[in-house]
């Protein structure tokens, strides 16, 4: 089974939690930006849309972020980055943790089961991040754990 969810916008990156102390509570404090939520509720609805319930065992997960150019750019400029590759920041990692994150509990029940993700950057006409998951093929060990019954070897 393969599904394409397309979420148009800007492709968003994770940021990082900070951490600060608060002298009113005597400790540190680990603040997670409200951006991160926002844009993992968006996820989640999307997938919602595509997901029934959450898949089982293995899942492979592939991100296609497409990145408009600059409106500074020049038409000659912008036509030859079309199609091309986007090798400049965000990096693909923070872009996958973002995607995979929102999709927790939706398209697979816990993000460890992502057995292979790939990030994609690309120069495109529209802003928009593709995410493409399909389950992967259960290994002979687990096909014959499932028709035999037991543990795995």
């Amino acid at each position: 089974m393969k599904v394409i969810i397309t979420i148009p916008g800007k492709p968003f990156v994770k940021k990082r939690a900070r951490g600060f102390y608060n002298p009113r509570l005597g400790r540190a404090v680990t603040v997670n930006d409200p951006a991160n939520a926002r844009f993992e509720d968006v996820v989640r609805q999307h997938g919602m849309a595509a997901f029934p319930e959450p898949l089982t065992g293995p899942v492979s997960l592939t991100i296609t972020a497409i990145f408009e150019p600059a409106v500074s750019w020049s038409k000659k400029r912008r036509a030859a980055a079309m199609g091309s590759w986007h090798v400049q920041k965000p990096d693909g990692d923070n872009l996958l943790k973002a995607v995979k994150d929102g999709l927790n509990r939706v398209a697979w029940t816990d993000d460890c089961q992502v057995a292979d993700a790939r990030a994609l950057k690309m120069w495109g006409e529209a802003a928009a991040t593709v995410v493409e998951i399909e389950s992967l093929p259960l290994t002979d060990s687990q096909l014959r754990a499932l028709i035999v019954g037991g543990g795995a070897e």
